[in-house]
């Protein structure tokens, strides 16, 4: 038994795909609901968790979100290339 082959950390790079792809569906999913809320008529109170601008601002960190999930997606892709090109 190798020792420091045991003690090193399993990599699971589909579990990594596969949270990053969970994570592009959900922040979807919520840009949807935002979308919604946006269509429907402003709220007198801008400051309110469901207000049309808060809506507004969250599509922004939504937008941000999907991107550091499909950064982590490519990261994941490109470790399980480096992979494959190591066993080939």
């Amino acid at each position: 038994m190798n020792i420091t082959e045991s003690a090193r950390p399993q990599i699971t790079i589909p579990d990594a795909n596969r949270s990053a792809v969970e994570g592009i569906r959900e922040q979807f999913e919520r840009l949807d609901r935002n979308v919604a809320q946006v269509a429907q008529q402003e709220s007198s109170d801008a400051f309110a968790p469901g207000s049309r601008d808060r809506a507004l601002v969250e599509q922004g960190e939504i937008v941000r979100a999907v991107r550091a999930n499909a950064r982590s997606l490519e990261a994941s892709n490109q470790a399980l290339g480096t992979i494959i090109d190591i066993k080939v």
